[in-house]
């Protein structure tokens, strides 16, 4: 079997950019020939957004690598805005199958992540036109680009161009629900849940120690203030990783609040250490996360996850099992729960941790992953 796979990065590098470079891997390892058509954001942007409903150039580039390639089946990540749906036509032209994975909410809300200003932004989901989400510049805070973001996804799904895919990747059920219920008026058998997954490193044992640990995207949806807060009113010590718009808010409590330390963007080989030494993972979240590859980790690694109970994370931890839940964006519940941890006793935390290995072998090993795609793949192609 021969997958093309086409994905546009990011400029701070994530979670999906992440789960699209293991895919690949994970399919080569399997004998499987793999190639990455890759867009990005990085040069002529401008021009890039003006073409969001039809890239002209990524159209061309994408018919010619499926004419060089020659896939049996190719697979979307993320078209925005570098690829844009002019990609889709390329593929129907070439009457070749196809399956895309929905990491964020793109096609029902021009926010991508059904979040505005410190909160949940659901308008979108009920309005044929996100009216809404352009009063408020829900897209970086840009009317203009908000409305030239909602008039594409409108524009394509009168076209019925989101209905051109044999499959769609969700990563909970909970993003399955919410798609399956929505304007686009996808069939239940269009749409398949598919969690992510993680391959292990061989991990040397390192020693546990008393500090919480944050990795991922520092901005507002992830719920960096929300932790800042509550680490520099509380004694606990947490180390944060990563990188984002909020890095100088970050920077700055680090400055202050000796407690607090930043320690920058990691490789994967110092996460997992990170993650194999600290006491518990932080997961603050404030929005419906697709599928947080660094929980996954965690629980490779051992780590109990303490985590806002939303979306994924309501069903990935189980409170009493792998890890606790707080209300989302209540910082004192937030505090309690951190203290509830710390005062387990060593026999108890050990119990969680082999818990979290369970989960991790039960739902997020390759080979199990692998299946589930393959599976996927071959239904497409017959």
């Amino acid at each position: 079997m021969k997958v093309l796979v086409i994905h546009t990065t990011y400029k701070y590098r994530g979670g999906e950019d992440t789960v699209v470079s293991e895919e690949i891997k994970l399919l080569q390892q399997a004998g499987i020939q793999v190639e990455l058509l890759e867009f990005n954001n990085d040069k002529n942007a401008l021009l890039k957004l003006i073409q969001l409903p039809f890239n002209i150039q990524s159209y061309y580039t994408t018919k010619q690598k499926l004419a060089t390639f020659k896939p049996d089946v190719v697979h979307i990540h993320n078209l925005h805005f570098g690829g844009s749906p002019a990609v889709i036509y390329a593929i129907k032209r070439s009457k070749i199958p196809f399956v895309t994975t929905l990491h964020n909410f793109r096609l029902l809300c021009p926010s991508g992540i059904l979040f505005n200003n410190g909160k949940l932004f659901l308008d979108s989901l009920h309005q044929n036109f996100p009216w809404k989400a352009v009063q408020l510049g829900v897209y970086k805070k840009s009317k203009l680009i908000t409305f030239w973001l909602g008039l594409s996804m409108y524009i394509h799904n009168k076209l019925g161009t989101w209905k051109n895919c044999n499959k769609y990747i969700v990563l909970s059920e909970h993003a399955r629900q919410l798609f399956l219920h929505s304007k686009l008026n996808l069939s239940e058998n269009q749409l398949v849940v598919k969690p992510n997954f993680s391959s292990v490193p061989s991990l040397q044992e390192q020693v546990r120690e008393d500090y919480f640990l944050y990795v991922g995207r520092l901005s507002e949806e992830k719920g960096i203030m929300l932790l800042l807060s509550v680490f520099s009113s509380c004694p606990y010590k947490i180390i944060i990783a990563g990188d984002g718009p909020l890095k100088d808010e970050v920077i700055k409590y680090d400055s202050n609040y000796p407690n607090i330390e930043f320690v920058g963007s990691l490789q994967k080989t110092e996460v997992f250490k990170f993650l194999q030494q600290c006491t518990a993972l932080v997961f603050p979240s404030v929005w419906f996360e697709g599928m947080p590859l660094i929980i996954i980790e965690a629980f490779a690694c051992g780590t109990p996850v303490v985590s806002s109970k939303i979306g994924a994370m309501e069903t990935m931890i189980t409170p009493g099992y792998n890890g606790l839940h707080f209300e989302v964006n209540n910082e004192t519940d937030f505090k309690n729960k951190l203290s509830d941890w710390m005062n387990l006793s060593i026999e108890e935390k050990n119990l969680y941790r082999i818990n979290t290995l369970k989960a991790f072998d039960a739902n997020y090993i390759s080979s199990k992953n692998l299946e589930q795609l393959l599976q996927v793949y071959n239904e497409v192609t017959g």
